[in-house]
């Protein structure tokens, strides 16, 4: 007798980690014709052990027939889409204006609307280098400026331009990132906007404890 699966791991959006689940309900669903195979669908709706966020699973499967082999799910759907890419820990710190386009971006990369996200990071880079020089031109007369005026040194320049580059590829050349092109993109672009829009707060905090380091610090007789 096959002892069902009581608990699957996959990501939890709400965890922002993979977490054992729990079946709370499965049927069956239309089934699929193909040729040469035949296929039918079941779903499920799972609920995250450690948070209770339910999610609702729809499992394509194949028969290959009994002379080839058992029947197999070809694929899963999730609804809600599983996070392809979780947001940074400082996320929320971010003003409300930046966190607009990039809530659009991580929502088309749950969807691997990979084009959708390539644009929208050179959207939100706009808009970042924007706040910072204005609107003096190319994307390569900013980076320019940014770097005379020592807000990023050569080698985030070259990183900035090569995502802005991308994502105009991806606005004019119908170019689409694969998921590893993509993910280097999103941690570029989150390193930027780390280093404009954090890090200087970062470094304000720590010289402010290092103050009352010193104020608390014996002197030397």
């Amino acid at each position: 007798m096959k002892i069902p699966d009581l608990s699957k791991t996959f990501f939890c959006n709400y965890c922002e980690r993979k977490t054992s689940h729990s079946p709370l309900s499965h049927g069956s669903l239309k089934s699929l014709q193909a040729t040469g195979l035949s296929g039918r669908n079941t779903f499920e709706v799972m609920e995250c052990r450690d948070c209770g966020n339910t999610i609702y699973c729809i499992h394509h499967w194949l028969h290959p027939g009994s002379m080839v082999g058992d029947p197999y799910i070809k694929c899963t759907e999730y609804f809600p889409p599983l996070s392809f890419r979780p947001k940074p820990k400082w996320y929320s710190e971010l003003s409300r204006s930046f966190r607009t386009i990039l809530d659009e971006v991580y929502l088309a990369l749950d969807n691997h609307l990979f084009i959708l996200a390539s644009t929208g990071t050179r959207t939100a880079l706009d808009l970042l280098i924007f706040s910072k020089v204005g609107d003096v031109g190319r994307f390569e007369d900013k980076a320019d400026l940014l770097l005379k005026n020592g807000i990023i040194n050569s080698q985030e320049k070259d990183l900035l331009l090569a995502v802005i580059d991308a994502g105009s590829a991806s606005a004019h050349r119908n170019f689409k990132p694969n998921k590893k092109a993509i993910n280097d993109m999103m941690e570029i672009t989150e390193h930027i906007f780390y280093k404009f829009c954090i890090e200087s707060g970062d470094r304000e905090s720590l010289f402010k404890k290092a103050k009352e380091l010193i104020n608390r610090t014996p002197k030397r007789r």
